[in-house]
């Protein structure tokens, strides 16, 4: 089968890639149409990439731009290169069109029914609560709900997404509940050696990915305020990931609360190759999230082997056992989310425990395999 993937901003790039090679692997096609990539960008130069959106805002002039001309100079781009993609797919024929984001839902709801004219269209709602209820304009919001409509399928990674997208008034029988993989499987360890630690080494307690909003990292640093002497003077926050949001804020809490010495900050684009590396040498993973879903950092959190603490939320509640992977915790609790930080901090057989067991959760994901069979699967019974 023959399939046209499109990302247009490169959302999801780890879950694009791994689902991509599952479904060539299966014997199908897929084209990946994405954005122009930069030199530093994941995905430059991987074979299945057409680089196809936003033409000449891989360049820092460009990006360095005010954000109201950048935002709505893309927003024109958008526009242009959904008609020349819906010309290009007229000719290429694709079997099924899956779109795993729509970045500007109020323009491209305009689009779907012609794309619908070439081949069943399909949608994978990441986000349930559209861009975790934060976009980057009210513009970029609208819409975001009512397009879900017009796909002929919908895919979501949790049943909780499914609930709540039923809820929305979309027939339950044009929504597949598709899982998440884990990220990195291959590299899932069989061992914890690297998670040892002398009772004198610091505790580091990672909040990784691009940071927003939405991933809480104002509640990790107030929870800091919240523990005992001992593990506080053992914890280390190390907040890595390229900021979306202002980050002065946060540096202003941290200094407030007087928790500076407690933090770590690595500000930047973090690439493919350093990722492994930065959850070695962490030994507790913190995902105290305000909105989710699926969650790419949980999916590459399983294939290392660390207890994790995750706001009791999406897929956090439905694969996470309290007290056996980790710790769930009420969301907006820095008090409850210090304290279960303070338990695992100062209790090394408790963190070794747990990250076994976080390493037996990982194995028991679905393969990229399956989750291909399943996908191509639904692809089939469109075409039907």
């Amino acid at each position: 089968m023959k399939i046209a993937m499109i990302d247009p901003s490169l959302f999801t790039w780890p879950y694009d890639k791994a689902l991509i090679n599952g479904l060539k692997a299966q014997g199908h096609k897929a084209d990946f149409y994405t954005r122009f990539l930069s030199t530093k960008d994941q995905g430059r130069g991987e074979a299945d990439i057409k680089e196809f959106f936003y033409p000449c805002f891989q360049f820092e002039f460009i990006k360095n731009l005010p954000s109201p001309l950048f935002l709505g100079l893309k927003g024109v781009a958008h526009i242009f290169c959904m008609a020349v993609l819906l010309f290009k797919l007229k000719t290429e024929k694709p079997d099924i069109i899956h779109f795993q984001w729509v970045p500007l839902p109020v323009v491209d709801q305009f689009f779907i029914p012609f794309f619908k004219k070439i081949a069943p269209v399909v949608l994978t709602v990441h986000d349930s609560s559209p861009f975790n209820n934060n976009p980057k304009s009210k513009l970029q919001g609208m819409g975001a709900i009512k397009i879900m409509a017009l796909f002929d399928h919908l895919i979501v990674h949790t049943l909780a997404a499914r609930k709540k997208v039923e809820g929305y008034g979309i027939n339950s029988n044009k929504i597949s509940h598709i899982p998440h993989g884990v990220i990195g499987i291959e590299n899932i360890h069989t061992n914890l050696q690297k998670i040892e630690k002398t009772k004198d080494d610091k505790i580091v307690i990672l909040l990784f990915g691009h940071l927003k909003p939405y991933k809480g990292a104002d509640v990790l640093i107030k929870a800091i305020s919240h523990m005992g002497d001992e593990a506080r003077s053992k914890a280390i926050i190390k907040i890595a990931g390229k900021p979306q949001m202002d980050v002065e804020p946060l540096f202003a809490m941290a200094k407030a609360l007087g928790v500076e010495q407690n933090i770590q900050w690595d500000l930047r684009f973090i690439g493919d190759d350093e990722i492994q590396d930065m959850f070695d040498s962490s030994d507790i993973t913190a995902m105290p999230y305000r909105e989710i879903d699926a969650s790419g950092v949980l999916m590459v959190a399983l294939a290392i082997g660390k207890p994790i603490v995750a706001s009791n939320i999406g897929l956090f509640a439905e694969i996470l056992v309290d007290g056996e992977h980790g710790f769930l915790v009420p969301q907006e609790s820095p008090k409850d989310l210090g304290m279960a930080l303070e338990k695992l901090i100062l209790n090394h057989d408790v963190r070794k425990t747990m990250g076994m067991n976080v390493i037996t959760l990982g194995k028991s994901i679905p393969t990229w395999d399956e989750i291909a069979i399943k996908t191509g699967d639904m692809y089939q019974r469109l075409k039907s």
